[in-house]
């Protein structure tokens, strides 16, 4: 933001003052005021802007990390599915043998 002493203030008025005239120095005064509201709000309309786009941004990362470990979860559930039903199958195979030798 634009900072400045008493003193350069004191000068600007001065200065706004010799080259508008105390008639025309409110007016001028009170355009420039709105002139800097104005640029103020497109600054702030701005800023919230990209704060709101940085925010969607990381919310985005946040679902691409969920769903890459969900996707690592389920593929690690269907591993485990996969190694139950061969132990399983295993489990019955070595029963039938065992059937058929004390047959």
């Amino acid at each position: 933001m634009l900072e400045g002493s008493f003193w350069e203030l004191a000068l600007i008025f001065i200065i706004a003052l010799i080259v508008f005239g105390p008639e025309k120095l409110p007016s001028v005064a009170r355009t420039v005021g709105l002139w800097v509201g104005r640029a103020r709000a497109v600054v702030r309309n701005l800023s919230d802007q990209l704060e709101r786009e940085l925010a969607a941004e990381e919310m985005r990362k946040a679902a691409a990390d969920a769903k890459r470990g969900i996707n690592a979860t389920l593929s690690q559930k269907i591993k485990l599915d996969e190694s139950e039903q061969s132990v399983n199958k295993n489990d019955s195979d070595t029963t039938v043998k065992r059937d058929d030798s004390n047959g």
